[in-house]
């Protein structure tokens, strides 16, 4: 069932143009959507374990093509979840 929320947050995606110049996709909340790279990036992990954690559960994401795409919600969640399981 959270995947095919997940997939619903994806539809409504709309694309915008950072200060930078970056091309960023967020949906009406404000929450981006980032690519497997700039979800390893955010979280400071090697790719492999990036994908490990996508295949595993343990990061939500969607597969879109070759690729993944990840809320940045979703980073935001698991960090804090990773956080509470070594504070218990």
């Amino acid at each position: 069932m959270i995947l095919e929320e997940l997939v619903w947050e994806l539809l409504l995606v709309t694309v915008r143009f950072d200060d930078k110049g970056v091309k960023a996709m967020e949906n009406d909340r404000q929450d981006v959507v980032l690519i497997t790279q700039e979800a390893c990036d955010y979280l400071r992990i090697s790719r492999p374990t990036c994908l490990k954690y996508l295949y595993t559960g343990r990061i939500k994401g969607i597969k879109a093509g070759k690729g993944w795409r990840v809320l940045k919600s979703e980073l935001d969640r698991f960090l804090q979840g990773e956080n509470e399981r070594k504070a218990s």
